[in-house]
């Protein structure tokens, strides 16, 4: 089953990218019909700030619309939100922190894709 197929070529090519950049524990939760805000969030998590400024550096390049980029600074936990799509690449030590997978898992109700 082709991942354009479930997602699109969007989420896609953003899957492409962050793989491409050694990017780790990526998921895909699908929200459409439970958020009015956005379609899809993509996480993953980067070995080293180096490693999640490049991910997001290339993510950014790759879509036409991006609403807002947050944490380029700090380069723990980077969100880029492209209005349909919302990426969020973190430090291992910021996603154990945070949980957004537990957040998401129970919205979808593990409807989720682990690649």
């Amino acid at each position: 089953m082709s991942l354009t197929t479930n997602y699109g070529k969007e989420v896609s090519s953003i899957i492409d990218i962050i793989e491409d950049k050694k990017g780790q524990d990526i998921k895909v939760y699908d929200m459409r019909g439970k958020s009015p805000f956005f379609d899809y969030s993509i996480v993953c998590t980067g070995s080293s700030s180096r490693n999640i400024e490049a991910i997001a550096t290339d993510i950014k390049k790759s879509l036409e619309n991006i609403r807002n980029v947050k944490g380029l600074d700090e380069c723990n936990w980077v969100l880029i939100d492209s209005g349909d799509i919302i990426i969020s690449i973190f430090s291992k030590d910021a996603r154990e922190y945070y949980q957004l997978d537990s957040f998401y898992e129970g919205v979808n109700n593990h409807d989720d894709e682990e690649f």
